[in-house]
């Protein structure tokens, strides 16, 4: 028996990988063509997204958020602690004592990097505190936000995210901030699919297809500025990926989600800066560059609110949950412990982010991701002693290139970090 016993095992596994294939793209169709209901009538994801930023009434924004959570029970009832004890199987029968080891190991993360986070989260809470209880009382005029209230004050801090433009020529302005940079981006392989259509995916997404050779770009997006946003980052996975040998297959193998996600979030985030908005707010441009420089502000130690998310995207694979009320309490516990909030209603807002379902333990990517960003940019204005990676834009895609993009398959995440910061991981990149 011992004999055929990896046989065995392989089958199980394989068989087990399959199912959970099946179950994950059942649910991911259920997440696509979900639409939720506000006042009776149906509402898309876009919609409920301008709602929150440009509402003026928060009972109606408050209504649109909390529409989100009505595709909650769908995926419960459709099998999604299903497909997270499946997944935890898979792990064990991989080696492994549950799916988050199994997925860190992947990734080649150490098992302890998320161990100091929820002390360094504590140890900026009260300025995050004081800086959303700022500005809460200038643009709301009450004490405390609710999570209906961040894109709204977003978009008062900064209405130009708000503006009209003309999606139709988005790749003219997308081509321009890059080749400051020097990545032409139109000697890149890469396909735009940006505007809805019916039963089409509300995320925003890039396809490597093959690497170094042919990439999509999946979007759905409105004549507002702030798509640029998405566009622009999934731009930034497309260069990363263009931009390294094909023929390095064990290499590109190593390549860290993380590492991309950095990228991706620098050439996103260049959309608060005024290398790219000039063209769009001539005349206006010095009140743009307040707008956003506050924004930027508010943005940097909000961006510690996603902390929670990711500790419940990987606490739901640590936990033994039974019911839909097993999943809700665990996020209302793991809220309270990092940012000591009370719970905001009866009901969280948590199935809508599909990464929980089709990209698990994948969120802490996006956020490390920007950590990343603020390390890299950090290191090169210190090095070049200047003010800005602006000063020289094209030193700085160099500097990615070379030290970055074609070496980031060489390392594990962990070691190329510290190689070019000098630090270990750390998020004081984000709360200094």
């Amino acid at each position: 028996y011992k004999s055929f016993e990896p046989y065995h095992k392989s089958k199980e596994i394989n068989d087990l990988n399959e199912k959970i294939r099946d179950l994950t793209r059942k649910l991911s169709m259920t997440l696509n063509q979900h639409r939720s209901i506000l006042d009776g009538k149906q509402i898309s994801s876009p919609e409920i997204a301008n709602i929150l930023s440009t509402n003026l009434d928060e009972n109606i924004r408050k209504k649109a958020y909390l529409a989100r959570a009505q595709i909650n029970k769908p995926l419960f009832d459709g099998g999604f602690l299903e497909l997270v004890n499946m997944r935890n199987e898979y792990a064990k029968l991989n080696g492994f004592n549950n799916f988050v080891e199994y997925s860190l190991d992947g990734s080649e993360l150490s098992r302890n990097i998320f161990s100091n986070w929820r002390k360094e989260i504590k140890t900026a809470l009260p300025k995050m505190k004081k800086l959303r209880k700022d500005f809460a009382k200038k643009y709301l005029q009450k004490d405390n936000l609710q999570p209906w209230d961040s894109a709204f004050i977003t978009s008062e801090i900064a209405p130009q995210m708000n503006a009209s433009v003309k999606m139709s020529n988005f790749f003219e302005p997308i081509k321009k901030l890059y080749n400051k940079f020097g990545f032409d981006i139109s000697n890149q392989n890469t396909t735009y699919d940006i505007f809805p259509r019916k039963n089409k995916s509300e995320w925003g997404y890039n396809f490597t297809i093959e690497l170094g050779k042919d990439s999509r770009i999946l979007a759905n997006v409105k004549d507002k500025y702030y798509e640029f946003g998405v566009l622009m980052h999934e731009t930034g996975h497309a260069t990363h990926f263009s931009n390294i040998d094909p023929d390095d297959i064990l290499l590109n193998s190593g390549i860290s989600g993380i590492v991309s996600e950095g990228i991706a979030n620098l050439f996103g985030n260049f959309i608060y800066d005024e290398i790219f908005y000039t063209e769009f707010f001539k005349g206006k441009i010095e009140e743009a560059k307040i707008a956003f420089g506050n924004l930027e502000k508010w943005r940097k130690i909000n961006s510690l609110r996603a902390i929670p998310t990711i500790l419940f995207d990987q606490e739901l694979y640590l936990n033994k949950l039974e019911s839909l009320d097993d999943i809700h309490q665990l996020l209302w516990k793991i809220d309270k412990e990092t940012l000591d909030e009370p719970q905001y209603a009866d009901e969280p807002v948590w199935g809508f982010r599909i990464h929980h379902t089709t990209h698990p333990i994948y969120l802490h990517n996006y956020f490390m991701g920007d950590v990343t960003c603020e390390m890299l940019k950090k290191v090169f204005t210190q090095k070049q002693k200047i003010n800005s990676i602006l000063e020289m834009p094209k030193e700085f895609g160099a500097f990615l290139l070379n030290d970055v993009i074609q070496v980031s398959g060489e390392l594990k995440y962990e070691e190329l970090f510290k190689k070019i910061s000098g630090n270990e991981f750390s998020l004081k990149y984000i709360t200094e």
